[in-house]
């Protein structure tokens, strides 16, 4: 058994509280291996001396397959050394067979937080409570990594209400991922702008003013009134003059925001099929 404070055996007694839940805040490495592996004795000591050099920032959990099948067989391991890293619980990069030093190093590379990745976990942490706080730790990751997905996409989620053409130019790059195209969609509802009251006194007194509805309903989703804002969507659709196909990408827009999981979106999808067939 290791005394170094960085390697740690491990069973499946320990596996949940040592592996799955410390993974939330420190990458984990797994080293499945058998005592009677030759290979696994030639990588055992170049993964310990490579988490070592880290000083903490990856921990090493070393699983002896041969006393925890159950464990192996869980994680589909058919040879071994077999490594898996695992981050929030999942595993995110893995390797079988022995290796030599540098590559084990460019294994460790791409699981242990970058400067980038740090900030963005901070950022997360300060979201609720210290909106300028995570701002500013956001930005600093994107000095550090121009390129970083999440904290473009975490950023852009912040500033697109208040600066909808940066929160575009944010997720750019990252588009059409998911997240990023549902950014693009609040940018342009958030960037549509209207008189209120004057679009509401136009709906009011208009039932076939389809123009007046769609313009409001950007108005609405960009405020956070949904609701309000499919009902008005699905009425511009139903009026089908030649603000339909206008109404329609609107509001499909925003079922992408809202994802297919939202009570809103199942409720209007059939409306929505209704009112054009």
């Amino acid at each position: 058994m290791s005394s170094s404070p960085h390697v740690i055996d491990v069973d499946a007694s320990s596996w949940q509280s040592a592996v799955i839940d410390r993974s939330h805040h420190v990458p984990v490495v797994v080293d499945f291996w058998a005592a009677w592996c030759g290979p696994c004795r030639t990588l055992g000591p170049i993964l310990e001396r490579a988490v070592e050099a880290r000083g903490g920032e990856v921990l090493l959990a070393k699983l002896d397959v041969d006393s925890n099948q159950q464990l192996a067989a869980q994680f589909r391991v058919q040879g071994i050394p077999a490594v898996k890293a695992f981050r929030n619980g999942q595993v995110v990069a893995e390797f079988v067979g022995a290796q030599p030093t540098s590559a084990v190093e460019r294994f460790l590379d791409q699981v242990v937080p970058t400067i980038a990745d740090r900030a963005v976990a901070e950022a997360r942490v300060l979201l609720d409570t210290d909106r300028a706080g995570a701002t500013q730790r956001l930005r600093a990751a994107l000095e550090s990594d121009p390129g970083h997905r999440e904290a473009a996409i975490m950023l852009a989620e912040i500033v697109v209400d208040e600066d909808p053409d940066q929160a575009s130019l944010l997720v750019r790059p990252h588009r059409p991922d998911p997240a990023a195209e549902a950014v693009v969609v609040r940018a342009d509802l958030a960037a549509a702008g209207g008189d209120l009251d004057g679009l509401e006194a136009r709906v009011a007194a208009d039932a076939d003013e389809a123009e007046a509805r769609i313009a409001l309903a950007r108005l609405m989703a960009a405020q956070g009134a949904h609701d309000r804002a499919i009902d008005l969507l699905l009425q511009a659709v139903a009026i089908g003059d030649e603000h339909r196909d206008e109404a329609r990408e609107q509001l499909v827009g925003l079922f992408t925001v809202l994802g297919d999981d939202s009570d809103l979106v199942r409720t209007a999808r059939p409306k929505l099929a209704a009112a054009l067939f």
